[in-house]
This record gives structure tokens, sequence and C-alpha cells, in this order.
């Protein structure tokens, strides 16, 4: 697994294993840069790998929801992710580096994680399934990194914590919708 800095493409994509449901790839180029897989039913519990680490991303809570960040294996949170009212929201890592979560809807699910200057640092594009074959939900999602290199360190992370905020989004909606038809019936 390449680095994000050792990229020349500041384009990447998400898309879906195909042999297993609920994980997915980071493609950039030819070369596979970060993948993230689900590790519960719930789907609260991801794994994600980049060529700077392994880490596990948790949601918690539901009436003050978060989102930790922990090495694999490790006992104490690497970061938090707090979701404002609004659900836009704010990555605080334990070194003080934080980052703002912007929703976007201007084509379907999106957002993006915002340098200190208000400058998408990772912006997402996420895009439904649309043959026969494919498993409901989102099957890809289009990454694009800021221009700034010096903060790639972090970028795969981003990516994989944005890609999680999307996809467990979208499941919530899927189950509220869900729930509201039962509820009907």
């Amino acid at each position: 697994m390449r680095s994000l800095s050792e990229l020349s493409t500041g384009h990447l994509e998400w898309l879906r294993d195909r042999t297993l449901p609920s994980a997915y790839r980071l493609d950039g180029g030819d070369e596979v840069v970060a993948t993230l897989a689900f590790l519960d039913e719930q789907q609260t519990l991801a794994r994600v790998e980049t060529a700077e680490g392994i880490w596990t991303l948790k949601h918690l809570g539901v009436l003050t929801p978060a989102v930790t960040v922990r090495t694999e294996g490790g006992k104490t949170n690497l970061a938090v992710f707090h979701p404002h009212a609004l659900r836009h929201g704010k990555l605080q890592f334990e070194d003080g580096v934080s980052f703002d979560w912007v929703w976007l809807h201007d084509a379907g699910p999106g957002g993006a994680f915002l340098d200190t200057d208000g400058l998408p640092l990772v912006r997402l594009r996420a895009h439904p399934g649309r043959d026969l074959n494919s498993i409901p939900g989102l099957e890809r999602c289009e990454v694009d990194l800021g221009l700034r290199p010096n903060n790639r360190s972090r970028q795969g992370l981003l990516a994989a914590l944005g890609w999680y905020l999307i996809l467990f989004d979208t499941l919530k909606e899927r189950d509220t919708v869900a729930a509201e038809t039962a509820l009907r019936l």
C-alpha cells in the first residue's frame, strides 16, 4: 500500500469490494491506498488501513453521538469526531489538530474535511449502485485531495472517516425509512 503523499494524482475513488459486501478500497490509479471494512452487523465499528497505519472507527451514542478513532488494538482515542446539531462536525485529534466536516448535497451524498483556512482538504462525492447486480447502498465515492501536499499524512485517514460518515448516514436514513414504512403498515 502506498502513501497518499507519494501519489501524483489528487483524484481517488472508494469502491465496494465485490467479495466482502461490507468492505471498500480506496483506489489511486492502479493502486489501493486505503481499505475500510465494517466489523459488525450494525456497521458502527470499522477497520481502516493506510500506509500510515491501521485504525478502528466506532460510532457511539444516540443523543450525543461521536465517532472515535483509535490505533488498532489501542485503548485511548487518537481523535474524536463530534457532529454538530446541523449535521456538520469537528474532528479533534489528541495532539490539538482539528478539521471541520461539512456535508455537501450538491450531487448526491457527500462531504469535505476543511483545513484551517476553510479550504477542502478531502472532498467526497458518493454514488449509489445502478446495475441490477449491485448490492443495495452506495457503491463508490469519488475523493479529491486538496492541493496542499504537506497535509497528506492524515488525508488517508480523513478520506476513510469521511466515507465512514457518509455510509453511516446513508444507513441511518435507510433504517428511518424502513421504520416509518413498518409503522404505516
